[in-house]
């Protein structure tokens, strides 16, 4: 008997030190962030002193880059480290229904596999899995909205004609100003925000910025930082993965006004654009149908007197969320930063995929130019102290996150659930922790993004990008090749897939690309 009780002690400690010396893991996933962040540079008005702390204390990686520049496969890709060539998941279909993906391992579930705890509030995944979470906290609910009684709507104080893009994507205002909708003859008409997700559908209280119901950022950031609290008080306690997916700056764009009024609009920068940028470029060429960036950009900027307007009013409400967006990192890092949690606990920051403002005639994300693909990405981690601060130049992507989440924490087994799922495309990015400027890393030289063509299943006939160090490499489904030399035209002005000079770079850059079709 008193073996027995020896032996189960010793499991017990053993046990408990087991879970102790694992990293814990705190995931901060973005939406629809590009490079609008101060220590990126890509806006010289953005307010991000939250992310700039973080990219301060850690290490940026500043040519980091979407795989599928969309939310769904974007998120189906990072959560499952597997490439979209590979599931050929690049459109807007539900990843629980995509072979391959479903029957891989995400995140969440590999590390529950390995023993952690995991928890998630927000928008991590586009739908979530059942049974990979350990506790849920807030859904990804968008709004508020405007409504008509019946469905979101419109919001009255945005241009009419972008109605056509449907009241998410159409809506840029203050949460101060609160929408009046008019009756109609098939709706009672509303006046008042409202929460439109099916879990959490009702009227959205607001009095003043003051005094209203929380955003749904707000929730999931209280959510988590009571969360970890719960954690820290909790003896013993088995290693974490928390995930905190925050909205913002997804459409709408709505947030409290203060936000809004460090952005006057009278002094708004609107991003550098070239009159006809878009006439050496090719996307969309062919098709009878126009893309809903270059629709948005065409409707929005003939809803006001001036093109300039238009893109000053729009920034001004995507700089403001970007900045919201910020103030709830603050939040969660200062929680945090506070407990005794933080020792021993990674951050790790990114967004799902960037977004054009207006460069090359399109508002939107979906594409393949630098604006929608490159994203923030920022590993913070005690043994990289040595580190802090500096930046990893070479060209990775968000496929990446998987294996190096799986090599800081020494996770172990096959990610695969079965034979019908697929291995990681990954590489681990921990040896650009331990030397930013490694010239040993395995993975590619090259970070590969796609998106649909519509035409075909075949990987290879979707619209395809690369970005190096230098050089971006864009060939479409009809064979169409953009090529741009970012050492001296970093807005992609120019179009220089024909000069004979670049013939070999471009050669190069196809072979990298024909690269991820080999296995």
């Amino acid at each position: 008997m008193k073996s027995k009780y020896c032996f189960a002690l010793f499991y017990f400690i053993v046990f408990n030190a087991f879970a102790q010396e694992k990293t814990n893991v705190l995931m901060i996933v973005l939406d629809d962030l590009n490079d609008y962040v101060g220590v990126m540079g890509g806006h010289p008005q953005a307010q991000t002193p939250n992310i700039d702390q973080l990219a301060n204390q850690g290490i940026l990686f500043s040519n980091a880059h979407s795989n599928v520049p969309v939310c769904s496969p974007s998120r189906a890709s990072f959560m499952t480290g597997i490439l979209p060539t590979t599931s050929k998941n690049w459109g807007f279909g539900n990843w629980l229904k995509n072979e391959i993906q479903v029957n891989s391992q995400s995140i969440p579930e590999y590390f529950k596999t390995n023993g952690y705890s995991t928890y998630k509030t927000g928008k991590v995944f586009h739908v979530d899995k059942r049974g990979v979470w350990d506790e849920l906290g807030q859904v990804s609910d968008y709004g508020p909205m405007a409504f008509d009684g019946e469905n979101a709507a419109l919001h009255p104080s945005c241009p009419e004609a972008m109605g056509t893009l449907g009241p998410l994507d159409s809506t840029f205002a203050s949460l101060q100003d609160v929408p009046m909708v008019k009756p109609t003859d098939s709706t009672s008409g509303y006046t008042g925000w409202f929460n439109t997700h099916w879990k959490t559908r009702g009227p959205f209280r607001y009095n003043n910025d003051e005094d209203r119901d929380l955003l749904t950022d707000e929730k999931s950031v209280q959510w988590a930082i009571n969360t970890l609290q719960k954690i820290e008080s909790t003896k013993n306690h088995q290693p974490f993965l928390m995930a905190l997916g925050i909205i913002r700056p997804h459409t709408p764009l709505v947030v409290p006004q203060k936000y809004f009024d460090l952005f006057p609009i009278k002094d708004v920068q609107i991003p550098i654009l070239l009159q006809n940028d878009k006439d050496d470029t090719f996307l969309g060429v062919g098709s009878d149908k126009e893309p809903r960036g270059r629709m948005a950009f065409r409707t929005l900027t003939e809803s006001y007197s001036t093109k300039e307007l238009a893109l000053r009013t729009y920034t001004q409400a995507y700089l403001a969320s970007v900045a919201f967006a910020d103030d709830m990192v603050g939040q969660v890092m200062n929680a945090l930063d506070q407990s005794k949690l933080s020792e021993n606990t990674m951050v790790i920051l990114f967004s799902d995929h960037g977004y054009n403002l207006g460069e090359k005639d399109y508002l939107f994300k979906y594409s393949l130019w630098e604006e929608s693909t490159k994203v923030p990405l920022i590993i913070r981690h005690s043994d990289y102290d040595h580190n802090a601060g500096k930046t990893v130049s070479h060209p990775v992507s968000l496929v990446d996150i998987f294996p190096t989440l799986n090599d800081l924490c020494g996770l172990e087994g096959d990610t695969k659930l079965n034979e019908k799922g697929a291995e990681i495309d990954g590489h681990s990015l921990k040896p650009f922790l331990e030397n930013p400027e490694t010239s040993l890393w395995e993975g590619p030289s090259v970070a590969l993004t796609v998106i649909a063509s519509w035409k075909s299943k075949n990987p290879k006939n979707q619209h395809l990008s690369v970005r190096s160090k230098n050089f971006r490499y864009i060939r479409y489904q009809n064979g169409a090749e953009e090529l741009y030399d970012h050492r001296i035209d970093p807005f992609e002005w120019a179009n220089i897939s024909e000069v004979s000079k670049y013939q070999d770079v471009k050669a190069e850059l196809r072979i990298a690309l024909d690269n991820f079709f080999v296995k």
